[in-house]
This record gives C-alpha cells, sequence and structure tokens, in this order.
C-alpha cells in the first residue's frame, strides 16, 4: 500500500476567554489523482494539533497513529504513524473596548503523509484518536475521563456511481472571536470544498477516543471503539445540552453558511462542541467531514450594540427591543424607532424599551451605545407591524389507515398566506411532515397525535398552533343495549353516529338502512349493524333481542327488620321496568331493587313488565322494636369483693369479656374481677329483629397498697420520729402511744422503749390495708458507728463496708479514701440508708488489703448535723 498525506488539528486545552476554529481538530483529505499503480488513488490528507503556546512536553505529540478501515466492514487495515512536519505560532491581544481582555496565544502543529489506497466500493475511514479532555467542561459528564475521536471518510462507489476522485471540505482559518458571558457572538465555521461541491452544517453529537487508562493517552491502533462511532461512541452530554445543542438553545448553526451566532450562555467556562458538514454532489450525499472544538465562555463584557435580525408584531402594535449584549451600569442608549408619526422616536436611558406604533408598515430602527468606558458602537434592524395574524386548522376523518384532511383556516388581516408547515407527531416515521396548505396524511395507529402546523405571510409573520387529534381504530359508534321485548311488541333500535348504516338479517325489521329501525321479532334475534363514514372507515356492532313470552317475577320472601333500620328489596325478575306500592317508604319505586325504611310492618307489592307483558307479587316486612335494655351505673368495688349485675328486656344474654364471672350467658351473673374491667352485655330476643342492643359498665377495682415506711427504724431515746404512711386516703396507727396524732399519715412519735406501731389505710371507698413499722429505741446518743475491718472474699459475711446509723433520719454522705487521699468510694447523694457500703473495688476491681480513711456526715431528728471520721482495715 502506498503512503497518503494527512493532516490533522486536534486542540486539547482550551483557551480561556475567547474560542476560534483553531480549537479541536478534523481529518480531512485532498484528492490528488490516480495511483502509482494501476486500480490506485492518491489522497494528501492533513493533520493539525493546536495547543496554547505554554502546552508542556507531556502535551506536545511529536507524531499521530493514523488508523485506516475498510468502509464497508469497518475493519482495520493498517495504522499509520505520521511525524510532525511543522510549527507556526499565533498571538493576538488588540480586542478593543473590552473590559478583562485576555492574551491569545496557541501553537499549530502540522502532520504530513502521503498514500495510494486501492480503488474500493466501501472507501476508507480514516481516525485518529487522542486522551483526554481537559477537566470541568460544562456541557460533558466527566470530562476529564473521555477522549476524542476525529474521523473522516473517503466515499467508494455509490448508487453504482464512484466517487473516490473526492477532496472533503476544509475548514478555513479565521481570526479569534471573543466570548463573553451572556453576550451576543458569531462564530464562522465554514468550510471550503476543493470540488466545488454543496455543503450543509449542523450540529452533532461529539464522539469519544482513549480513555487514558490501558490505551495510554494516543491509543495505537485508535480502535477505542471501532467504527462506525455513531451510536456506539456518543458523549455524555450534560442535563440540559445535546450534540444538536451544545451551547443552549440561545445559539444556532445556519445549515448554509456554518455560522454559528446567538447569545452565549451564562455560565463561564468551557465547552465542546461538533459540527458536521455534509457535502452533497449532484444531489447525492458523498461525505461528511466533522470537526470538534472547545468554545470558552470568559468573564468579559463587550461594548457591543446588537439587535436581532428583525422584529415582528403580529398581534398589536407594541414591540419591545433589547440590546442583546449586555453592559456595565451607567451605559447609555441611544434608540430611533423609525416611528415619525407617533411623535416618540427616542428613549435614551433603557436597555429594552417597548414602543407602541401609530400604524402598520415596516420601520427601521436605530441603537447607538455608548459604555460606562466610553467605547461606542450602532447597530440597525427592521420592525415589521402587521397585525392580525391567527394559526388555524381543521381535520376531517378519524380512523387509522384512511387519508385525514388538513385544512388551513389562518386568519391574516395584512398581506397573505405564503408558508405552511406541518409536522403530523407519528413517531413510527420520520416522513410525517409536509408544506402543503391542505395535505392529507394518514395514521398507521389509532392514538393521540400532536399535531404542530406553523405558518408565515408575506409581511414576516410567522406563528404555529398545536392540537392534538385522536386517531380511532373505527369511528365513534354507539348502539342500543342487548335487551328484550314481549312476543306482542315492536322495539325501535338506535345506532348513533356520523355515515351510513346497514343492518342484517332482514327478519322483521322496517328498514335496514335506516339508524333507528323498527323490529319485532317473534323468536330470539341478533341483529348486526354497520356503519361506514363518508371516508370509508367502519364499525361494526350488533343487538340481541330476547322475546319473553311472559314476565317471570317473584318479590322475595317475607322478613323482618328492627325498627329504623332499612333493607333492600331484592326480587327476582327478568322484567324491564319497574313499580313498588306504596312508595312512601322506598328510596326509588321505579327501581328493580329499592332501599326500604318502613316504621312499621308492611307489604310491598311489585308491578313487573316488558312491554305489554305483566306481572304482580308481593312481599312482606315484619317491623320490631329492638330490645329494651337497662343503663347500668358504673360502679367502683374493692379488690377481693363481688358484684352482681341485673339486666332484662332480652330473650338471650352475652357479657364480655367473660372473666371472672360466674355465668356470662345469664342478664344477672356475679363478677368478681381482680382488676378493673369495662364488661359490654349483647341483649337479643325472638320478637323478630334480628340484631341485638347493648349495654356497657365499667367496674373499677380499687387496691389499697398500705406503707408504713422503712421495716426497722432505730433511734435513740427521748428522740422525736417522723412517721409517714402512703397508699390511701385515711390512716389510723395503733397504739397510740407517744403519738401527736393517731389519725394522719405523718404523726411525730416520742417514745423510750422499743414498739411496733401498725397503721390502717383506708380509701374513700371503704378500701382498707395494714403495715407495720418496727422501732428499735437505744439509749445512747445519736451517732455514726462504723466497724474497723470487713472481708470482701464474697463469703456472706462482713462483705460490705458500711456505717450503722442510730438515731439519724439520714446520711448525707459516706466516703472512703486510701493512704494516698485517692477516693475509692462514695455515696450517691438521694441514696438510702440501708444501700450505702464499699464493696472492696475501685473502678471495677478488687483492691489489695490495706487501711482505708473514712469519713460520714448524717443528720440527726433534731436536724442536728454529724461528722465522723476513722480508718478501716481491709482483710482479704
Amino acid at each position: 500500500m502506498k503512503r497518503i498525506a494527512l493532516v490533522i488539528i486536534l486542540f486539547l486545552f482550551a483557551l480561556p476567554l475567547f474560542a476560534d476554529h483553531l480549537k479541536g481538530g478534523w481529518i480531512f483529505y485532498e484528492y490528488l489523482g490516480a495511483g502509482s499503480t494501476a486500480n490506485t488513488s492518491k489522497y494528501k490528507i492533513t493533520v493539525k494539533q493546536y495547543m496554547r503556546c505554554d502546552a508542556s512536553d507531556g502535551q506536545l505529540d511529536p507524531d499521530v497513529f493514523l488508523g485506516i478501515f475498510n468502509g464497508a466492514s469497518n475493519a482495520l487495515i493498517e495504522v499509520e504513524t505520521v511525524p510532525l512536519s511543522k510549527t507556526d505560532f499565533e498571538q493576538k491581544s488588540d480586542f478593543a473596548c473590552i473590559q478583562n481582555p485576555p492574551v491569545v496565544c496557541y501553537r499549530v502543529d502540522e502532520y504530513v503523509t502521503t498514500m495510494d489506497l486501492p480503488d474500493n466500493t466501501g472507501g476508507y475511514i480514516l481516525s485518529v484518536q487522542r486522551c483526554c479532555r481537559i477537566d470541568g467542561i460544562i456541557n460533558i459528564v466527566n470530562s476529564g475521563s473521555v477522549g476524542l475521536t476525529y474521523t473522516n471518510k473517503i466515499p467508494g462507489i455509490i448508487n453504482g456511481r464512484p466517487y473516490r476522485n473526492n477532496s472533503s471540505p476544509q475548514f478555513a482559518q479565521k481570526d479569534t472571536v471573543l466570548v463573553c458571558h451572556n453576550a451576543f457572538f458569531t462564530f464562522d465555521f465554514s468550510a471550503i470544498d476543493p470540488d466545488k461541491d454543496s455543503l450543509s452544517y449542523s450540529f452533532v453529537d461529539g464522539f469519544l477516543g482513549g480513555n487514558g487508562s490501558m490505551q495510554g493517552a494516543r491509543p495505537n491502533p485508535p480502535t477505542i471503539p471501532l467504527p462506525p462511532y455513531n451510536p456506539n461512541a456518543l458523549l455524555p452530554y450534560s442535563a440540559g445540552y445535546s450534540g444538536a445543542s451544545p451551547l443552549g438553545p440561545g445559539i444556532q448553526i445556519n445549515a448554509a453558511t456554518g455560522i454559528i451566532s446567538g447569545v452565549v450562555p451564562d455560565a463561564i467556562g468551557t465547552y465542546a462542541i461538533a459540527v458536521v458538514v455534509n457535502e452533497y454532489r449532484g444531489g447525492v450525499l458523498i461525505g461528511s467531514t466533522r470537526k470538534e472544538i472547545h468554545i470558552d465562555v470568559g468573564d468579559c463584557e463587550l461594548a457591543e450594540a446588537h439587535l436581532k435580525p428583525k422584529y415582528i408584531s403580529c398581534n398589536g402594535y407594541s414591540l419591545t427591543f433589547q440590546n442583546e449584549t449586555s453592559l456595565q451600569a451607567g451605559s447609555i442608549y441611544d434608540w430611533n424607532f423609525g416611528d415619525s408619526k407617533s411623535g416618540i422616536n427616542n428613549s435614551s436611558s433603557l436597555s429594552n424599551p417597548t414602543h407602541i406604533y401609530s400604524d402598520t408598515g415596516t420601520y427601521i430602527v436605530k441603537l447607538k451605545i455608548t459604555s460606562s468606558q466610553g467605547c461606542k458602537d450602532s447597530t440597525t434592524t427592521l420592525a415589521y407591524v402587521y397585525p392580525y395574524f391567527s394559526p388555524g386548522f381543521t381535520t376531517q376523518g378519524q380512523c387509522k389507515n384512511i387519508a385525514i384532511q388538513f385544512s388551513d383556516t389562518t386568519k391574516t388581516t395584512y398581506g397573505s398566506v405564503n408558508s405552511w408547515s406541518w409536522n403530523f407527531g407519528d413517531p413510527a416515521t420520520d416522513a410525517d411532515t409536509s408544506h402543503k396548505k391542505n395535505p392529507q396524511y394518514t395514521f398507521s395507529a389509532a392514538g393521540n397525535y400532536d399535531v404542530i402546523f406553523s405558518v408565515t405571510n408575506d409581511k414576516g409573520c410567522d406563528s404555529a398552533i398545536t392540537k392534538t387529534i385522536v386517531i380511532t381504530d373505527k369511528p365513534n359508534f354507539a348502539v342500543t343495549n342487548d335487551t328484550l321485548i314481549c312476543s306482542v311488541d315492536t322495539l325501535q333500535l338506535i345506532g348513533v353516529g356520523t355515515g351510513s348504516v346497514f343492518w342484517t338479517p332482514a327478519y322483521n325489521i322496517n328498514n335496514q338502512s335506516s339508524p333507528s329501525p323498527l323490529v319485532s321479532p317473534d323468536v330470539p334475534t341478533k341483529y348486526y349493524v354497520t356503519l361506514t363514514d363518508a371516508f370509508g372507515c367502519k364499525a361494526s356492532d350488533s343487538v340481541f333481542v330476547d322475546v319473553k313470552q311472559f314476565v317471570t317475577l317473584d318479590a322475595g320472601r317475607d322478613t323482618g327488620i328492627c325498627q329504623g333500620d332499612a333493607i333492600q328489596l331484592n326480587p327476582v325478575s327478568d322484567a324491564l321496568n319497574y313499580q313498588w306500592s306504596p312508595a312512601g317508604s322506598l328510596d326509588n319505586s321505579t327501581i328493580k331493587n329499592p332501599l326500604a325504611t318502613p316504621l312499621a310492618t308492611t307489604k310491598f307489592y311489585l308491578t313487573g313488565n316488558i312491554g305489554k307483558c305483566k306481572q304482580t307479587d308481593s312481599v312482606t316486612i315484619k317491623v320490631t322494636p329492638y330490645p329494651a335494655a337497662l343503663n347500668i351505673p358504673d360502679t367502683a368495688i374493692c379488690a377481693g369483693e363481688s358484684i352482681q349485675f341485673h339486666q332484662s328486656g332480652g330473650s338471650s344474654y352475652t357479657w364480655s369479656p367473660p372473666f371472672f364471672l360466674d355465668d356470662p350467658n345469664i342478664p344477672d351473673p356475679l363478677a368478681t374481677p381482680g382488676t378493673s374491667v369495662r364488661y359490654i352485655v349483647a341483649i337479643s330476643d325472638t320478637l323478630g329483629c334480628p340484631k341485638p342492643v347493648y349495654d356497657t359498665i365499667i367496674v373499677q377495682v380499687q387496691k389499697v397498697i398500705a406503707d408504713a415506711g422503712p421495716r426497722d427504724t432505730s433511734i435513740v431515746v427521748n428522740q422525736p420520729l417522723q412517721l409517714n404512711a402512703t397508699g390511701g386516703q385515711v390512716y389510723l396507727w395503733t397504739p397510740a402511744m407517744g403519738l401527736n396524732d393517731p389519725a394522719i399519715n405523718d404523726p411525730v412519735a416520742i417514745i423510750s422503749d422499743n414498739i411496733d406501731y401498725v397503721v390502717e389505710v383506708s380509701t374513700s371507698a371503704g378500701c382498707s390495708a395494714t403495715d407495720t413499722i418496727s422501732v428499735k429505741v437505744y439509749k445512747i446518743l445519736p451517732g455514726i458507728y462504723v466497724p474497723n475491718a470487713f472481708t470482701p472474699n464474697g463469703d456472706g459475711k462482713n462483705d460490705v463496708f458500711r456505717p450503722i446509723p442510730i438515731g439519724l433520719k439520714q446520711i448525707n454522705y459516706f466516703k472512703v479514701f486510701d493512704r494516698w487521699g485517692v477516693l475509692v468510694y462514695a455515696s450517691n447523694k438521694n441514696i438510702s440508708m440501708q444501700s450505702i457500703g464499699w464493696d472492696g473495688r475501685y473502678k471495677g476491681k478488687p483492691v489489695d488489703p490495706a487501711v482505708f480513711v473514712w469519713i460520714a456526715e448524717g443528720v440527726d431528728y433534731l436536724d442536728i448535723k454529724l461528722t465522723r471520721k476513722g480508718t478501716v482495715t481491709l482483710i482479704r
């Protein structure tokens, strides 16, 4: 295989604050004629790589790896290593009237080789891949981990004709263009075709490439992945962006010129865009050349006057204008609306003024701006004022696979409608559009379709309307439900729809082509009907007419209800119409199953008919009052006591829960509950009311728990002792000896000998219980008595070191220290005196035998504090 020449432009690192055609790269080729051997063609292909002037050595490539693939099978043929041919530098810093202007410097590396390619049918795919893109590209997800693929295809034979003698378009090299956020810009992305073929431009999805892991920065061979790259290797775009809208909805590309223009996004940073230029020769698409670039949106401001190409008012006389490039505060705007008749032509203070024109017509609008830095600019545009313009359309037809007629009903006061654009919203095909005024379209499936109709007039107005049309499987057609008649009757059938109808069979029918014929069959007959609308769409249905010789009617069995209740009557009948009497207690006397609420026993009569055939029957509803129940009051008993209930008014009784009852199925059971219980009794009778009545009684069981205080208490002789009993409302202490008041819960006792006091605690309901407290009297002074040794060995004897309070009502604290002053035990502040004590452990571990120091403080019954200290020996 001979050598071919190739130049690829591959720009991997974005330049700040500006965008130009140099950022990115593409593959293009030039046809040089016949090759050096028979049946070969010679091509020149150029590789250019664009970098910032300060690019590091690791970013500069001494050569590139060009993959040559078969255009039909996508199989790799070979990889061509193309060395660096030359390097150029370009620098630009002259941006007049720009706040925060950048300094732009870039280098251009070119790579060249030549090659003869054997002529074939499928042509050849050219590919170069590189890793990786820069981090933080706004419209690409995880941009730093995805690479790039540049590709082009040399055509072979298309539709039986060879196109291999072709040169691909070459993107022109233009000067840099500054891109500031929220400002209008234009960027020339055009290409030149050496063969003078017709070119068309559009945004497309960018391609992935090497990922820099296993393949390295420059995949060799460039097969990550293999072609074709669409849809196997499309870039992952961020939310709100896509290949077709890489800069958001504010930026468009002109399909004919390749000019990119619009208001750039507000977000500052780098964006990736890809453009494809399709190459046509004689109406045949022979090639597609792709180029990817990075566009940087900078935090800069242009002093630029820019208006939309035209402003059109087709709904009134008011138009709002706005400078499309934002300026700093303090900028001056000078407007001329071109409307001399209104007397109001200028507004020097607003960036977005609204002007109401005095008449219809076309006006020249001028804007002059002076920025706060003194930079000036001006522009003009056209304003079209031609109200009123209202799009509309109608449809005829409704069925799938039948042509639907669309008719334009647009109204325009000025000028005439000159273009129509229909999008029928059919997802099953891309050929669902038309530019006819009144087109027809056939939908292949039933469903709802959003039809978009866009129109323009010769005054420049354009508008669109969207309607949802419903396409059905068949026309709307409603037919009489299946029914029945008496053998002597005549029935009218009804078919409601738009179109012609036909009924079959002809048996006893007066007009087969009528939408409402009369039929009088004497045997059960099924009639079929077909509706055909004006467009040939058909719908079919049927009506079964059952023929009866007489009416079957049974009003139901007699039954009973409770007074005030309702019952639904359920006759068995094949009648079509019903009449009940008397009607006073029925919710509807003309339906088959009315709801009856009689206050007294009533006999209801029912007449049912099928046409002229009738039948009558009756049913009796016996009404019985509910059983009467006694209203038993809630009560309270003492624990261990019993209570007997008394009920009447029924023939059967059921008490629940059945617990603590001697018999839950009698009217007067004896209850001995151990705790409070809510009893419910259900009372039924046999007089005709099938539902029971209920009564409820709550039995509160009062339990008294008497507490006289600590079981054993020690005091010293003639020292007052404060007793304190709990558990009830009434208290009585015995004996009364030494007590200041034996009938209160907290009397004071002054005694000289040991004594046992018994307290009886009672409630307001008369429930009572007793408790005893033993008081031991020491004939010594109050004090804190502490042993001098203890043995915490777990034998149950002398295991805990604790103080013995005599004549004290409380111990404030009890503390133990080792010989170095470390606190090894301290009683809790609110602990009871019986719980105080040290078990010979410190921080959960047993301490070694030693002598320890203790200190304790208590309060006697005269509120006198006593403090004692000493030593104790721990023995193990």
